[in-house]
């Protein structure tokens, strides 16, 4: 069978590649097994969720020489994700490698949800990334963030934070945070919101 090379190149894709691309505003593109993956940005409700968290957890990781990034390429294997909001060291580079992530968070969209559920944490366990939370916002609802921790090869539910039920939830293996979503994903001017 002979593949033209447009075929050949639809499937041939490395991170060099993946690296290589010029960032295209209003998509995310990442590379799962050796093929690009295109996402849609973030609706405004799901880019709200993300912001409200990368303040609380940059805050609580600044202490620790940690940063946390919003929409940054991680390196996984020979993948390359682009989770909501990643934990790790400083960073300057096109990406950063899984090797230097304590954390990963992915809000859960429609388009996304499936590879957010099974895909993705398989990949960053397997890459042995400490943390893993996935926020559920379901439409008009307050979300509810999940937090999972890696236990031997897989990630183990380690806290829930809901509607009524803060929580403390683990960020890195030694630093948690308390998560009211309540208060944090308030709309602005509705009681219980925290003015900056």
């Amino acid at each position: 069978m002979v593949m033209s090379s447009t075929a050949r190149r639809l499937e041939g894709y490395t991170l060099a590649d993946w690296e290589s691309l010029e960032p295209h505003e209003g998509r995310r593109i990442e590379l799962v097994n050796g093929r690009f993956r295109v996402n849609a940005a973030p609706a405004v409700p799901h880019q709200r969720i993300a912001d409200r968290l990368q303040t609380l957890l940059d805050d609580a990781v600044a202490p620790a020489g940690l940063e946390a990034y919003s929409a940054i390429g991680v390196r996984v294997g020979q993948s390359g994700y682009i989770p909501d909001l990643t934990i790790c060291v400083p960073s300057e580079g096109t990406s950063t490698s899984s090797d230097d992530v304590e954390m990963v968070v992915e809000v859960l969209s429609p388009s996304t949800a499936n590879s957010d559920r099974l895909e993705k944490p398989a990949a960053y366990a397997a890459a042995g990334i400490p943390v893993y939370w996935i926020v559920e916002a379901p439409k008009g609802g307050t979300p509810v963030v999940r937090c999972y921790v890696l236990s031997g090869d897989t990630y183990a539910e380690a806290g829930v934070a809901s509607s009524g039920n803060p929580a403390e939830l683990a960020v890195t293996r030694d630093i948690s945070v308390k998560v009211d979503v309540d208060v944090l994903f308030a709309r602005r001017g509705q009681p219980g919101t925290v003015r900056p």
